[in-house]
Protein backbone atom coordinates (compact mmCIF):
# COMPACT_ATOMS: atom_id res chain seq x y z
CA UNK A 1 0.00 0.00 0.00
CA UNK A 2 2.80 2.21 0.48
CA UNK A 3 4.56 1.51 -2.61
CA UNK A 4 1.47 2.38 -4.33
CA UNK A 5 0.70 5.70 -2.70
CA UNK A 6 4.87 7.02 -3.09
CA UNK A 7 4.11 5.87 -6.66
CA UNK A 8 1.45 8.11 -6.84
CA UNK A 9 3.25 11.02 -4.99
CA UNK A 10 5.63 10.66 -7.68
CA UNK A 11 3.40 10.20 -10.46
CA UNK A 12 1.50 13.21 -9.33
CA UNK A 13 5.12 15.66 -8.91
CA UNK A 14 5.96 14.49 -12.23
CA UNK A 15 2.80 15.91 -13.53
CA UNK A 16 2.66 18.96 -11.33
CA UNK A 17 6.53 19.77 -12.73
CA UNK A 18 5.39 18.88 -16.44
CA UNK A 19 2.47 21.73 -16.18
CA UNK A 20 4.67 23.99 -14.64
CA UNK A 21 7.22 23.53 -17.48
CA UNK A 22 4.35 23.86 -19.73
CA UNK A 23 2.74 27.19 -18.13
CA UNK A 24 6.02 28.80 -18.18
CA UNK A 25 6.78 27.72 -21.93
CA UNK A 26 3.62 29.71 -22.90
CA UNK A 27 4.50 32.79 -21.55
CA UNK A 28 7.93 32.22 -22.85
CA UNK A 29 6.03 31.39 -26.78
CA UNK A 30 4.18 34.80 -26.06
CA UNK A 31 6.80 36.79 -25.48
CA UNK A 32 9.48 35.32 -28.11
CA UNK A 33 6.00 35.58 -30.29
CA UNK A 34 5.78 39.47 -29.40
CA UNK A 35 9.28 39.95 -29.75
CA UNK A 36 9.65 38.53 -33.27
CA UNK A 37 6.33 40.35 -34.79
CA UNK A 38 8.25 43.18 -33.30
CA UNK A 39 11.58 43.07 -34.73
CA UNK A 40 9.81 42.18 -38.11
CA UNK A 41 7.63 45.34 -38.87
CA UNK A 42 10.47 47.56 -37.59
CA UNK A 43 12.58 46.10 -40.17
CA UNK A 44 10.57 43.69 -42.37
CA UNK A 45 13.02 42.93 -45.68
CA UNK A 46 16.46 42.22 -43.17
CA UNK A 47 14.77 39.77 -41.09
CA UNK A 48 15.65 35.89 -41.33
CA UNK A 49 14.77 32.92 -39.22
CA UNK A 50 12.16 34.70 -36.95
CA UNK A 51 9.47 32.68 -35.74
CA UNK A 52 11.67 29.74 -35.30
CA UNK A 53 12.46 28.03 -32.02
CA UNK A 54 9.80 29.91 -29.72
CA UNK A 55 9.71 29.62 -26.18
CA UNK A 56 12.00 27.25 -23.73
CA UNK A 57 11.38 23.05 -24.57
CA UNK A 58 12.33 21.87 -27.17
CA UNK A 59 10.69 20.65 -30.67
CA UNK A 60 7.90 23.33 -30.52
CA UNK A 61 5.78 21.54 -28.26
CA UNK A 62 4.13 24.39 -26.85
CA UNK A 63 3.69 25.53 -30.67
CA UNK A 64 1.71 22.43 -31.25
CA UNK A 65 -0.40 22.72 -28.07
CA UNK A 66 -1.31 26.02 -28.79
CA UNK A 67 -2.42 25.45 -32.80
CA UNK A 68 -0.03 28.05 -33.80
CA UNK A 69 1.74 26.04 -36.50
CA UNK A 70 -0.84 27.86 -39.22
CA UNK A 71 0.02 31.18 -37.97
CA UNK A 72 3.46 30.92 -37.48
CA UNK A 73 3.45 29.63 -41.16
CA UNK A 74 1.46 32.52 -42.36
CA UNK A 75 4.44 34.94 -40.73
CA UNK A 76 6.75 33.33 -42.43
CA UNK A 77 5.15 33.48 -45.63
CA UNK A 78 4.61 36.73 -45.39
CA UNK A 79 8.27 37.83 -44.62
CA UNK A 80 9.65 35.86 -47.35
CA UNK A 81 7.19 37.97 -49.32
CA UNK A 82 8.61 40.92 -48.00
CA UNK A 83 12.37 39.76 -47.95
CA UNK A 84 11.93 39.89 -52.05
CA UNK A 85 10.78 42.99 -51.93
CA UNK A 86 9.22 43.56 -55.67
CA UNK A 87 8.86 46.84 -56.17
CA UNK A 88 11.77 47.85 -53.92
CA UNK A 89 14.59 46.52 -55.85
CA UNK A 90 15.25 47.51 -59.58
CA UNK A 91 18.23 44.63 -59.71
CA UNK A 92 17.04 41.50 -61.37
CA UNK A 93 19.89 39.14 -61.04
CA UNK A 94 19.61 35.22 -60.35
CA UNK A 95 19.20 35.95 -56.42
CA UNK A 96 16.72 38.44 -56.59
CA UNK A 97 15.01 36.11 -58.80
CA UNK A 98 15.11 33.17 -57.07
CA UNK A 99 14.23 34.92 -53.86
CA UNK A 100 10.79 36.51 -55.66
CA UNK A 101 10.37 32.92 -57.68
CA UNK A 102 10.47 31.11 -53.65
CA UNK A 103 8.16 34.15 -52.47
CA UNK A 104 5.47 33.05 -54.81
CA UNK A 105 5.47 29.33 -54.63
CA UNK A 106 5.40 30.08 -50.92
CA UNK A 107 1.94 32.54 -51.25
CA UNK A 108 0.40 30.02 -53.51
CA UNK A 109 0.91 26.82 -51.19
CA UNK A 110 0.09 29.42 -47.75
CA UNK A 111 -2.87 30.92 -49.91
CA UNK A 112 -4.61 27.29 -51.05
CA UNK A 113 -4.30 26.23 -47.19
CA UNK A 114 -5.08 29.52 -45.31
CA UNK A 115 -9.05 29.59 -43.80
CA UNK A 116 -8.91 32.77 -43.05
CA UNK A 117 -10.47 34.66 -45.56
CA UNK A 118 -8.68 38.25 -44.42
CA UNK A 119 -5.43 36.56 -44.45
CA UNK A 120 -5.85 34.56 -47.83
CA UNK A 121 -6.64 37.79 -49.29
CA UNK A 122 -3.66 39.41 -48.34
CA UNK A 123 -1.32 36.65 -49.46
CA UNK A 124 -3.37 36.85 -52.64
CA UNK A 125 -2.62 40.56 -52.92
CA UNK A 126 1.54 40.03 -52.25
CA UNK A 127 1.26 36.97 -54.78
CA UNK A 128 0.01 39.41 -57.46
CA UNK A 129 2.75 41.52 -56.50
CA UNK A 130 5.29 39.32 -57.63
CA UNK A 131 5.41 39.26 -61.33
CA UNK A 132 4.92 43.08 -61.32
CA UNK A 133 8.53 43.78 -60.17
CA UNK A 134 10.16 42.31 -63.30
CA UNK A 135 10.91 43.95 -66.35
CA UNK A 136 10.29 42.34 -69.32
CA UNK A 137 10.98 43.48 -72.87
CA UNK A 138 8.20 41.41 -75.03
CA UNK A 139 5.53 42.72 -74.89
CA UNK A 140 2.88 39.67 -75.56
CA UNK A 141 5.44 38.44 -72.40
CA UNK A 142 4.65 41.80 -70.40
CA UNK A 143 0.51 41.23 -71.25
CA UNK A 144 0.26 37.75 -69.89
CA UNK A 145 1.99 38.63 -66.68
CA UNK A 146 -0.51 41.97 -66.50
CA UNK A 147 -3.16 39.57 -66.95
CA UNK A 148 -2.21 36.86 -64.47
CA UNK A 149 -1.42 39.70 -61.70
CA UNK A 150 -4.74 41.42 -62.37
CA UNK A 151 -6.43 37.84 -62.12
CA UNK A 152 -4.69 37.16 -58.69
CA UNK A 153 -5.88 40.73 -57.33
CA UNK A 154 -9.90 40.33 -58.68
CA UNK A 155 -9.50 36.93 -56.98
CA UNK A 156 -7.91 38.92 -53.51
CA UNK A 157 -10.86 41.22 -53.82
CA UNK A 158 -13.40 38.71 -54.14
CA UNK A 159 -11.79 36.36 -51.22
CA UNK A 160 -12.27 39.48 -49.12
CA UNK A 161 -13.27 42.69 -50.27
CA UNK A 162 -12.70 44.88 -47.77
CA UNK A 163 -8.68 44.28 -48.00
CA UNK A 164 -7.99 47.96 -49.66
CA UNK A 165 -4.50 47.37 -50.55
CA UNK A 166 -5.83 44.42 -53.40
CA UNK A 167 -8.27 46.89 -54.42
CA UNK A 168 -5.89 49.76 -54.57
CA UNK A 169 -3.44 47.43 -56.41
CA UNK A 170 -6.30 46.20 -58.80
CA UNK A 171 -7.37 49.63 -59.44
CA UNK A 172 -4.09 50.65 -60.43
CA UNK A 173 -3.10 48.28 -62.69
CA UNK A 174 -6.52 48.48 -64.73
CA UNK A 175 -5.93 51.97 -65.00
CA UNK A 176 -3.04 52.42 -66.73
CA UNK A 177 -3.21 51.63 -70.44
CA UNK A 178 0.22 51.98 -71.22
CA UNK A 179 2.18 48.98 -69.85
CA UNK A 180 2.32 46.41 -72.11
CA UNK A 181 1.40 48.35 -75.42
CA UNK A 182 -2.30 47.12 -74.02
CA UNK A 183 -4.71 49.66 -75.69
CA UNK A 184 -6.72 52.04 -73.40
CA UNK A 185 -9.00 50.72 -70.67
CA UNK A 186 -7.42 47.39 -70.85
CA UNK A 187 -5.52 45.77 -67.67
CA UNK A 188 -2.08 47.60 -67.73
CA UNK A 189 0.74 47.62 -65.23
CA UNK A 190 2.49 50.83 -65.02
CA UNK A 191 0.78 52.25 -62.07
CA UNK A 192 2.12 49.14 -59.66
CA UNK A 193 4.79 51.54 -59.13
CA UNK A 194 1.93 53.18 -56.52
CA UNK A 195 1.50 49.08 -55.24
CA UNK A 196 0.37 48.41 -51.80
CA UNK A 197 1.43 45.63 -49.47
CA UNK A 198 1.35 46.16 -45.78
CA UNK A 199 3.64 43.21 -45.31
CA UNK A 200 4.79 44.40 -41.98
CA UNK A 201 0.95 45.27 -40.48
CA UNK A 202 -0.20 42.41 -41.99
CA UNK A 203 1.95 40.12 -40.20
CA UNK A 204 0.80 40.70 -36.54
CA UNK A 205 -3.32 40.76 -37.53
CA UNK A 206 -5.54 38.37 -36.19
CA UNK A 207 -3.76 37.62 -33.12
Amino acid sequence: MRYLERVLALLAAVIAIALIALALDVLAVSRDLSDHDFRFQSASTRQHSLWNDLGLLPGSATVRALGLEDDLDYRRTVALFASAQPGGVADTGPQVEAARGQAALELTRTSETEVDARRRSQLLNFLGLIPLARTLDDPEERSQVLRAAIGTFQSAVRVDPENADAKWNLEAVLRDSQYAGLPPNSPSGEAAGGQRSSPGGAVGAGY
